[in-house]
This record gives structure tokens, C-alpha cells and sequence, in this order.
């Protein structure tokens, strides 16, 4: 494995964090459930989901230029690993090396561009399932059955294309297009980093993907995690019934930000001693800018779950998609068996998909059928959206409408 997994030193304890963290949302509680206020309302315009234009504009400045998160560590973790990212439209292909580096290539084969890789099988080779190319883990091409036919090609000249890849932390970035650079992954998260860091993502073991297709715009769907002002309409029956609606914490780290929901159970703390509460994880719901949100969670009986929902556009402004990804929390104890994490990414699935894009998806045929003049409306309680699309139309040079 890398060295570029190691963390440097936390400042605090990961337990003193998240305790700075309950003291506020206590003292929410006891003010009668008040919640993070941003300083006033945003509206914005329709076309913010609905624009061509600025659909293109996104997808070329965010999705074709910005770091993305590709994956953990773990899904690559020993040599020949390799990890798939085919969500942003070039083919990727991560692979460990045997020294324990990422390396990252187009999953094209140089020869006549077939899809080199189609699975995440451990492997020696890269080999082509067209003509049977083959390149080693560095990607440089090692066999040509019948080389005599290519006499006059230097064999150097088709090694695969590489992609930037960046490593850190226990988390994977990719740039979707073919250069050399190494992605240098704390400057891109900035302060957001150390607090990634407190997830212990590289000790992380996976557990389930899914995917989510959705009819509505990519930044509708990612709206839904951001605000718990919705959780007492739309969940009465199954988030709601274990969270209290609009009683967040926000903080922003640049485009990135957390927030914290308030688990119901937090009410019985107003006004006991801080020295009787219970020591819970370090959690949160953390956006990497643009599109992943990375949530920690407590499991029944220890530990944490990780879950990882990243959402790309489709092919037009009124379609998205979400890989799921859930993964057991180092800090889980070895009796916690794993269907005890596949029932809870089943069940945020199951609710995800049925109640907040079932919403998201009627909002985005309104918002196309809006009347002139009809404005969104963000309230101070929705901090996190208005923060994400302020960075957003800053990143692709659009101003908010």
C-alpha cells in the first residue's frame, strides 16, 4: 500500500470533535430546535436546473476539469487491483502497481481502442480481450502477438494513456482526461481534509454498490442531502421517525462542506451533564465538491458505517444518475456481520430512490414548465444548498440568475 494513505497528526481527538459537534446540536435542542442559519433567503432561477447552456458548462468545468472522487483505497488496495470509473464519459482505469502506487490510464486499449477492462478482477497483465495487446501495471506494453506485422512501430509510442490520479487519505481522485498529473489531493479538499481524515476512510472494507438512475437534474437530486428541513413531510415513516426535521449543523470548507443531523435521541442530553453523555463516532455528511457526499454514521452495536453517494448528470439537464456505495467503518466490531450493513444501504436505498428522487424527480418537470418570472427560493435553514450553488456558478463562470 502507499505511503500517501498515511494521516498526519489531528489537532484533536477525533472524540473531542464530535463532541464540539453534540454541544451544538444540544444547545439547539434546548433553544427549542432552532438549527444553522445562513445570513438570508437565495432565490435563483429554474433555468439553474434546466439550462442547456449552463448543463454543458457544468459538465465540461466540474465533471471534465475538477478532481472527482473515484473510490477508497480499499477497492484497489493490493497490486493488480483495479477500479472502474466510467461515470463522466472517458473509460477509466485505476490499477495498484507492485511497488503499491495508483497508476490511472484511459481503459482503451492502443491498438484499435477497445475497452481494455471490463471488471475489477486482481490481475497481472492488462490484457485485451480484442487482439490481445498486453501492458503491465505501469502500462507499458509488453506483447503483441504477431509484432512482426507492426516492424516499423515503436512499441514505446502505444504504452496506455494516462489519466491524473491522486491518492490520499483513503480516497481516489481522478481528472476525466488523458495527462500525467499527479492529483494532489489535501490541497483540493483544504481544510475539509482533517476532518475526512477523522472517518479512518482507508480502513474502510466494502460492502455494496448500487445505481440510481433519476429523472431530474444532478444538482435536485444533491440538494436532498444537504437540508433536514424536509424530513418531517417527506420521511414520517422512515428517516423522520429517528431524526428531528430542520435541526442541522453546518460548516463549510470552501466549495466542500458537512452538515449533522440530529438524531432524535439527542433531546434526552438537554440538560444532563456533559460528562454523563455517551461517547458516540465522528460522523457526519460531508460533500466533496462537486458531486460525492461521503456520510458517517453510527451502527447499532459500534462502529460506523460509511456511506458514499456520488451523482453525475446524464445526458440532458433533466437526468442523473447515483452510485451507492457502502462500506463497513474500521471501527466496526468483528461480530457486526456484513449484512448488517447491507440491510442499511438497502434501506437508504430503498428510501432515497422512493421518497427524496421521487420529489426531485415531479420538482424537475415543474421547473421546466415554470412560469416567467417563477423563482426557487432557498430559506437561511438550507445554508448547504445556497453554499453549493454559489461555488458552482463560480466554478463555471455563470453567474447565479
Amino acid at each position: 500500500m502507499s505511503d500517501t494513505l498515511e494521516a498526519p497528526a489531528q489537532q484533536d481527538s477525533d472524540a473531542e470533535a464530535m463532541r464540539r459537534l453534540e454541544r451544538r446540536t444540544v444547545a439547539h435542542l434546548a433553544a427549542g430546535g432552532t438549527t444553522d442559519w445562513g445570513p438570508a433567503p437565495l432565490t435563483i432561477s429554474p433555468s439553474e436546473y434546466t439550462d442547456p447552456v449552463r448543463f454543458e458548462a457544468e459538465k465540461r468545468e466540474l465533471f471534465g476539469k475538477a478532481p472527482l472522487l473515484a473510490g477508497l483505497s480499499c477497492e484497489v488496495a493490493n497490486p493488480g487491483d483495479v477500479l472502474l470509473f466510467d461515470s463522466v464519459g472517458p473509460a477509466i482505469l485505476i490499477v495498484r502497481n507492485r511497488e503499491g502506487a495508483l497508476n490511472a490510464f484511459l481503459n482503451m486499449c492502443t491498438h484499435r481502442a477497445a475497452r481494455l477492462v471490463s471488471d475489477c478482477a486482481r490481475r497481472k497483465l492488462l490484457v485485451c480481450p480484442f487482439h490481445a495487446w498486453s501492458f503491465d501495471l505501469d502500462g507499458r506494453l509488453v506483447a503483441m502477438p504477431g509484432e512482426d506485422s507492426f516492424e516499423t512501430i515503436d512499441r514505446t509510442t502505444r504504452n496506455l494513456v494516462r489519466v491524473p490520479v491522486g491518492e490520499w487519505g483513503g480516497m481516489v481522485f481522478v481528472k476525466a482526461y488523458a495527462g500525467e498529473e499527479t492529483i494532489d489531493v489535501a490541497a483540493w479538499l483544504g481544510e475539509m481534509g482533517p476532518e475526512l481524515l477523522r472517518l479512518n476512510l482507508a480502513g474502510t472494507s466494502l460492502i455494496k454498490h448500487s445505481r440510481v438512475e433519476v429523472e431530474t437534474n444532478w444538482k435536485y437530486a444533491l440538494d436532498t442531502y444537504g437540508e433536514g428541513y424536509h424530513f418531517g413531510a417527506l420521511h414520517p415513516t422512515t428517516f423522520g421517525t429517528t431524526t428531528c426535521s430542520n435541526v442541522i449543523l453546518f460548516d463549510s470548507f470552501g466549495p466542500h462542506y458537512r452538515v449533522n443531523f440530529t438524531n432524535s435521541g439527542y433531546r434526552d442530553l438537554v440538560g444532563v451533564d456533559e460528562q454523563d453523555w455517551p461517547v458516540t463516532p465522528y460522523g457526519g455528511s460531508h460533500l466533496v465538491f462537486p458531486n460525492s457526499i461521503v456520510y458517517g454514521a453510527p451502527m447499532e452495536g459500534g462502529g460506523s458505517m460509511i456511506g458514499m453517494y456520488r451523482l453525475y448528470p446524464g445526458d440532458v439537464p433533466g437526468r442523473s444518475f447515483t452510485i451507492m456505495s457502502t462500506y463497513r467503518g474500521a471501527d466496526a466490531p468483528a461480530g457486526t456481520p456484513d449484512a448488517a450493513f447491507e440491510g442499511a444501504h438497502d434501506y437508504i436505498e430503498e428510501v432515497v430512490r422512493t421518497e427524496d428522487y421521487s420529489v426531485s424527480k415531479e420538482g424537475q418537470r415543474n421547473l421546466q414548465h415554470a412560469p416567467e418570472g417563477f423563482r426557487i427560493v432557498y430559506g437561511r435553514n438550507e445554508i448547504a444548498l445556497q453554499n453549493t450553488h454559489r461555488h458552482v456558478a463560480r466554478m463555471i463562470g455563470m453567474p447565479l440568475d
